[in-house]
């Protein structure tokens, strides 16, 4: 009789614990808890529609919420993939660009053969490409004068781009970002290369030039390292060397040798031949994936399409760096 009353009193104290708390967490008999999912406030469509009118007022942070919601309550949804899609876009007009590449890594995974992955990759190498981490947002320095790393992982993005997509709208201004960041890896070396220069350290500028020479050899910073492998190697008294690339001076660069022979190297404070860092430079405007995508030129600065896409295609970065 006691046992049965005590029964009865731990069922009505359960049931009165479950009408109390809803959809909080439970402690069952066993002292186990037990996770209970919160239920959508809204259909998938709700939720979407306040996200498509969030993003037509720009107010992304709004978007972000409502995608979010779309994303948790329906992950195979009717609007699932769109959703994420659009949750890419906001996150990156809001600045969250940890967010942007989480979330294009997670579509990259979830959806391998959507006709979509062109647009995130784009997104994905651009995110990178300004260097994930907020701080280097924050300051205007030159790119080659940061740490590479992200840059690096953009190049590999857009290369992934130009190979599988070649067809793509993005193509031609993702191999035009592969080019800049090629150009942008020579001249973080004849940055370096400069220092040693400055400082007499001569064969230590040579090492810097010569990685230039035989590892970006299409790059704008060519003709600096042919110098500064001249110059380097004649202050060193390596006479022979220094005559060798004096000679590839005078064939391919002979504007860079004055009429006695000397190797002119640009001031100290100067930008090297050529070069255009990327922060001078001008790329194309992407907006969602309905949107036509905005090129900064549509001449490519004389070449065709075609061109410019094959010479992103035929570029490379070393596997590793000094």
């Amino acid at each position: 009789m006691k046992t049965s009353l005590q029964l009865k009193v731990i069922t009505a104290v359960i049931a009165g614990s479950v009408a109390l708390t809803g959809c909080n967490t439970l402690k069952g008999i066993t002292g186990k808890k037990e996770e209970v999912i919160s239920t959508a406030e809204k259909p998938e469509s709700g939720y979407y529609t306040d996200a498509q009118n969030a993003l037509a007022k720009q107010r992304y942070r709004e978007a972000i919420t409502a995608l979010t919601n779309v994303r948790t309550f329906y992950p195979t949804g009717q609007y699932s993939q769109d959703a994420l899609l659009d949750l890419i876009y906001a996150q990156y007009q809001a600045n969250d660009f940890e967010a942007v590449t989480q979330s294009t890594a997670e579509f990259i995974r979830a959806y391998p053969t959507s006709r979509h992955l062109d647009y995130v990759l784009y997104v994905q190498g651009v995110t990178n490409m300004g260097g994930s981490p907020k701080a280097s947002r924050l300051f205007k320095l030159d790119q080659s004068q940061r740490d590479t790393s992200w840059l690096r992982l953009a190049f590999n993005d857009f290369q992934t781009l130009v190979n599988n997509f070649p067809n793509s709208q993005y193509a031609p201004d993702a191999a035009q970002r592969m080019t800049a960041i090629y150009n942008d890896f020579a001249e973080h070396e004849m940055t370096a290369a400069r220092w040693y220069i400055k400082r007499e350290a001569y064969l230590a500028a040579a090492n810097r030039a010569k990685w230039v020479f035989q590892y970006y050899p299409q790059s704008t910073a060519t003709p600096e390292a042919v110098a500064v492998l001249a110059y380097s190697y004649d202050k060193l008294g390596m006479t022979d060397t220094a005559n060798q690339y004096k000679t590839l001076l005078q064939i391919n660069y002979p504007q860079h040798l004055a009429n006695n022979g000397e190797v002119r190297l640009p001031n100290q404070g100067a930008t090297s031949w050529g070069k255009r860092t990327l922060s001078t430079l001008s790329f194309g405007k992407f907006g969602r994936t309905k949107d036509k995508f905005e090129p900064a030129s549509s001449n490519y600065a004389g070449k065709t399409r075609e061109q410019i896409i094959r010479q992103g295609r035929n570029l490379s970065l070393p596997v590793a760096t000094q």
